[in-house]
């Protein structure tokens, strides 16, 4: 998963691909174990390389130079899970992440059923992909590297485990399994993750609150983020634009910040939203869109924040303002056509949100 700094001063754009390679973002899910639809409201849509280029209504942004126009249907579909917590195959219990691939495969972190659930598009049921029930894993986060081997957060068992391809054996790469420490050779509490095109590893740690960078086959990580003041972290995504920022969510301070690796304090610090409430409230997941837009799932305020290249003004993209039970977003992916799928971890399933 490759990142982006999709809201500070840079014009460039990027397409990106979540899950195997993500950059901006395009991910996917065709499945349908259910029909649930969730209804949302209020909508703005994204960028092409840069909000200037964009007339924004209140319904989508239309890229006055090319015609484009990127807008969602506001009624969500669930394209996996059922709505309700169980270990079948079309079920989920408490999913934490998503990704998707260029083929358009999700990949569930289905956290308290020990497992990676993949859905091949189209499907109506998942298929058991990494099963961790014997080594006390509980899957958090997933991210792919350019050769498809799977990284997989077990935040409880403080390590970094990598898949090959289609293996269900995997390796520790970061972390010792059940140590928890602030030593440079373990982890605590690893949530949020991302590898860059060298093949190092990236990793959040809320309970030491820092980001540390680990290389290829190395034995010990090296702080990159951390002071004594910085808050703890959960998402991560490298930046696109920069080898040395990345995107850092923080439960705790209701903020995305860009930050800039060795330095102490933020480049960029993301909480107003052009909506209603006018800030974030626990975000979690992020991703990009082709054009080096930035997607936070705002999770208790029930939506899907977009923060357009070079703006610090979020835009809201879906939202769930039902009485009972509104979706909280734990994470976002695309697929190839640029379709939104929301992890609802609370609501036990993944919602499709069809780009119009």
């Amino acid at each position: 998963m490759t990142s982006t700094t999709s809201t500070t001063s840079t014009t460039s754009t990027t397409s990106t691909t979540k899950t195997t390679s993500t950059t901006s973002t395009t991910s996917t899910t065709s499945t349908t174990s259910t029909t649930k639809t969730t209804s949302t409201t209020s909508t703005t849509t994204t960028a092409y390389n840069s909000c200037k280029l964009f007339h924004a209504n209140k319904a989508h942004c239309i890229n006055i130079n090319l015609g484009q126009s990127l807008r969602w249907n506001q009624t969500g579909v669930t394209v996996a899970g059922t709505g309700t917590s169980g270990s079948g195959s079309a079920e989920f219990k408490d999913p934490a992440w998503v990704e998707i691939d260029a083929n358009d495969t999700m990949y569930v972190a289905d956290h308290h059923n020990y497992r990676v659930q993949k859905w091949v598009k189209g499907a109506t049921n998942g298929v058991t992909v990494v099963d961790v029930s014997t080594t006390g894993d509980h899957p958090e986060s997933i991210t792919f590297d350019k050769n498809g081997y799977m990284y997989l957060t077990g935040h409880e068992n403080q390590r970094v485990a990598r898949y090959p391809p289609n293996s269900n054996v995997g390796t520790t790469v970061a972390g010792i399994a059940g140590s928890a420490s602030s030593a440079l050779n373990k982890l605590n509490n690893p949530l949020g993750l991302d590898v860059d095109d060298d093949l190092n590893l990236y990793i959040a740690e809320r309970d030491n609150k820092r980001v540390m960078k680990w290389a290829s086959n190395a034995t010990a990580g090296t702080i990159v983020i951390g002071t004594s003041s910085t808050p703890k972290f959960y998402g991560l995504l490298l930046s696109l634009y920069s080898p040395d920022q990345a995107y850092v969510s923080s439960q705790d301070t209701d903020s995305v910040y860009l930050w800039k690796f060795g330095d102490s304090t933020p480049s960029v610090t993301l909480t107003q939203v052009n909506g209603t409430p006018t800030t974030l409230k626990n975000p979690r997941g992020m991703e990009y869109d082709t054009y080096g837009n930035l997607y936070v799932s705002d999770q208790e305020n029930h939506r899907v924040v977009m923060y357009c290249v070079n703006s610090t003004i979020g835009k809201v993209v879906v939202e769930d303002l039902a009485a009972k039970d509104p979706m909280k977003p734990m994470d976002v992916a695309f697929d190839s056509n640029l379709n939104l799928y929301v992890l609802d971890g609370p609501g036990q399933q993944v919602v499709k949100y069809k780009r119009l």
